[in-house]
């Protein structure tokens, strides 16, 4: 499903060096749950900016479903990502003059594409949502906020789903949420990598990557 191939970002300043990804290889299946750990520092974000195609690498192939996504055009590149590819920031990027409602429909625009609305309802069911569809992220919680963005990444069962320490603002019943909802897609064939912290979310993972 995903493949880094001798993957390498570096970054230059002051005439140092810096290796956020230094030569790395990793192959995930299709319905592989990996929780990524290592220190602060180590690479983890990038990591997961380059396998959402929003960060090209300086050297190495990255690729999805047997698609090398930095061989892709800029413009071909936002639209394989748009179609496959699911995102969840601990900062949840909510745009804040929307409803939680607009905010989960969002990608629809982007897309031009209509969205079930049993689809709807499942999500908003699964990730409590349901009093909250008219409010602005203004009035959320953290955990609403970051429940709101999940139900965004995942209104078109992304083939593959790129969380960033989704789960480190949030109070233990909303990381129970979090994880079941994470749970049940990857139990309908979504394939997963969550960078975390937290060793107790890692437990749920199926395999560990430390970097």
């Amino acid at each position: 499903m995903l493949i880094f191939k001798n993957t390498t970002k570096s970054y230059h300043k002051d005439n140092q060096t810096i290796h956020a990804l230094d030569d790395f290889s990793l192959s995930v299946s299709r319905g592989d749950f990996i929780a990524i750990k290592g220190p602060s520092g180590c690479g983890k974000t990038t990591l997961l900016l380059a396998a959402g195609g929003l960060l090209h690498p300086n050297s190495g192939k990255v690729i999805i479903d047997g698609t090398n996504i930095y061989d892709l055009t800029t413009e071909q590149r936002a639209s394989f990502r748009a179609q496959n590819i699911g995102f969840v920031f601990q900062q949840y990027h909510l745009i804040p003059y929307l409803t939680v409602l607009e905010n989960i429909q969002a990608p629809s625009l982007a897309q031009k594409r209509d969205v079930p609305e049993s689809r709807l309802k499942e999500l908003v069911g699964i990730l409590g949502l349901t009093n909250r569809l008219k409010h602005t992220p203004a009035e959320l919680s953290a955990g609403e906020k970051q429940r709101t963005a999940l139900a965004r990444a995942l209104l078109f069962n992304p083939c593959i789903l790129l969380a960033d320490e989704i789960t480190g603002n949030l109070d233990e019943a909303n990381i129970d949420i979090v994880m079941n909802c994470l749970a049940t897609y990857n139990r309908s064939g979504g394939t997963i990598l969550l960078v975390t912290h937290d060793n107790e979310v890692s437990k749920k993972a199926k395999r560990m990557v430390s970097l």
